[in-house]
């Protein structure tokens, strides 16, 4: 069953897995309220695909619609897969009388009978502790990888614009055969505003591969990609998992210097050019093996 914000990738997974279709009736009404109404049986095991993109708060009250669609119909075991958690980055409080707004999602989803959650490379090893046991998390990075080898790359690097994506930095650069890094930054928790430092490595005539797990307004990228390019680099790659590009995200990347972007269908967009269906698809496997 593919929710309304993951129509292609849920038809990647039905091919993959051989799954049938749930089909439903899905519709917005003229004051923006949503319709949904179930066509099809569910009284076996359904996997759910639905993605919390923007606008996230209208995708959370879809998801809830549909579980209770689930519910009401009486599906025996229900395997969610969110390839985009919203709220994933609010998942401590960073400032006095914060919500832990994570931790309310997950809350709300245990009023429903799920049986296991499929997530794609959460922000930190905390959003996953909400959910329990009951919570996967696959990555996309290895399938970033096998992409970018299909690239002529002249002698790569491949660089986290911090120091907390350098894991997604390491799992690219060991497929492609190249050297990892990252860069220094400092973010302002009450402003927002990020500053970054490259460390000591060449990167001139180079090509480099930032990647990341999200790349939302741009922020981190554009000051990572300047600075590349100040120091010589040849072409720049922007890589990500869920690409938000909020406003003029992608316009501000391609202004500071990028050479292309490359993000995944966990939120479809012009610049989802690698499926995470393969990876969900292994995680579905072994959990109805």
């Amino acid at each position: 069953m593919m929710g309304p914000s993951s129509q292609g990738l849920g038809r990647r997974l039905s091919m993959l897995l051989s799954l049938d279709l749930v089909n439903f009736e899905w519709k917005i009404f003229p004051d923006g309220e949503s319709y949904f109404r179930l066509l099809s049986k569910v009284d076996d095991s359904v996997v759910l695909v639905h993605s919390l993109t923007p606008p996230q708060d209208k995708r959370i009250v879809e998801l809830f619609f549909l579980l209770k669609l689930l519910s009401d119909y009486r599906a025996k075991d229900i395997i969610l897969v969110i390839p985009y958690l919203a709220y994933m980055r609010q998942d401590k409080r960073f400032l006095d009388g914060e919500i832990v707004s994570v931790e309310v999602l997950a809350d709300l989803l245990k009023t429903y009978d799920i049986d296991r959650y499929v997530f794609v490379d959460v922000h930190s090893g905390e959003v996953l502790k909400f959910f329990g046991n009951r919570a996967m998390e696959v990555s996309a990075f290895p399938l970033i990888g096998d992409f970018l080898s299909k690239y002529h790359l002249i002698n790569p690097i491949v660089i986290a614009p911090d120091a907390k994506a350098f894991k997604y930095a390491e799992t690219v650069a060991k497929i492609i055969g190249a050297e990892s890094d990252y860069i220094v930054k400092r973010r302002d928790r009450s402003s927002g505003a990020v500053e970054s430092e490259l460390k000591e490595f060449n990167v001139g005539g180079r090509d480099v591969i930032l990647v990341d797990d999200i790349i939302s307004t741009g922020g981190t990228m554009i000051n990572a990609i300047k600075i590349l390019k100040e120091h010589g680099a040849n072409r720049v790659f922007a890589c990500c998992t869920h690409g938000l590009f909020i406003g003029n995200a992608v316009i501000n990347m391609f202004n500071a210097g990028v050479y292309d972007i490359i993000s995944t269908d966990t939120i479809e967009s012009y610049y989802s050019r690698v499926s995470v269906a393969p990876a969900i698809a292994s995680a579905i496997k072994s959990i109805i093996k």
